[in-house]
């Protein structure tokens, strides 16, 4: 009884927090099953640091995944929505993150008039406020790589704040808690990010500050990376031009800064181009300065279909190996490399 108590406390409290209402009413609730599948034909130079390669590639434009997501309305302007996702790789059919259910997004929440609150596996503020400053969105020819390591796109144990708009500002934050017993620094991570967005003019910001983990062997809860991340985009007719900078410190990880800048422009309702270059600069040799520049069309056959074309150059610096696609695992130890990707993408 104590429990239940205690539960339905913190239920009711969450309750007048996002809605301010307070009644309740039977309403209509609604699942949606969707799903993006992308899929390429892809050509790259010293695919093993020497030889190129051809290959069949998941992913080139957005990232295969299918799920559900539900929302049910709670009367007073309250909302109950849930996401259960999962990432998968269209060449195999095997789940992107590997012995995972739904290893892209899995959270249960509460959405009302100030703002949206959830709890669970979840995009991180990161993410968020760089992906729509990125001219390629999240393309795997473009700067995600460099933005948004793939530990910091997506945080488990996480629970995460968005507000409404207000006046053209939202904001958000996050903190992801690492659940080890006795050190509860152990794995955390803590997010604030702004967002402005009025007439041609968006600007975003975000800072980040993660936490090493408490093994049974080794102990870097007391090792810490801090990320800081500004970003504009402005719009004047069909082009929109995007500019960024990103700064990481701490222990965990080299210390590096991320520049970059490109465009998208809209020849036609169905047919964008984009452009844009990444200047990684870092004193670490294992990171070095190299350059990204990226180009891409996508052309749409159809509301849900759509056909793209991905090139790309990645100029190494001394011992560093950064990848034209960003998911590129082959270490080029300094050598350039070029790549082309062309194929669709169906969203259902």
């Amino acid at each position: 009884m104590q429990n239940r108590k205690g539960s339905t406390t913190v239920g009711l409290i969450a309750a007048v927090i996002l809605s301010g209402a307070s009644g309740a009413a039977m309403a209509q609730s609604s699942v949606t099953l969707y799903g993006i599948l992308d899929v390429g034909i892809q050509y790259t130079t010293r695919a093993d640091g020497q030889h190129s390669a051809v290959n069949v590639q998941n992913y080139g434009s957005i990232p295969t995944i299918y799920g559900l997501r539900g929302t049910e309305d709670l009367g007073g302007g309250l909302s109950a929505i849930f996401e259960l996702s999962q990432s998968f790789n269209m060449n195999n059919g095997e789940a992107w993150v590997p012995n995972s259910a739904f290893g892209w997004q899995s959270y249960v929440g509460l959405k009302g008039w100030l703002g949206t609150l959830t709890v669970g596996r979840q995009f991180s503020v990161l993410f968020d406020e760089t992906v729509t400053f990125d001219p390629t969105y999240f393309s795997a020819y473009g700067g995600q790589a460099q933005l948004n390591p793939l530990s910091d796109i997506i945080e488990n144990n996480s629970i995460k704040y968005v507000s409404n708009n207000y006046g053209g500002f939202t904001f958000e934050g996050l903190m992801s808690i690492g659940g080890v017993a006795g050190n509860f620094r152990s794995g955390q991570a803590y997010e604030l990010g702004a967002q402005y967005n009025r007439g041609p003019l968006s600007v975003g910001a975000v800072l980040r500050k993660t936490n090493g983990t408490d093994t049974a062997t080794v102990d870097e809860s007391g090792l810490v990376e801090k990320i800081g991340t500004i970003a504009a985009a402005y719009k004047i007719g069909p082009a929109t031009l995007l500019a960024g900078f990103q700064r990481l410190t701490g222990d965990l990880s080299p210390s590096k800064s991320v520049i970059w800048g490109g465009a998208r422009y809209d020849v036609s309702p169905a047919l964008e181009l984009r452009a844009a270059a990444y200047q990684t600069l870092s004193n670490n040799p294992e990171i070095g300065d190299p350059t990204l520049y990226v180009a891409g069309v996508v052309y749409s056959l159809s509301a849900r279909t759509s056909l793209y074309l991905n090139a790309g150059y990645s100029r190494n610096s001394a011992h560093s190996s950064q990848t034209v696609y960003e998911y590129g695992v082959t270490p080029l130890d300094g050598l350039d490399q070029v790549g082309v990707m062309a194929g669709i993408t169906h969203r259902f």
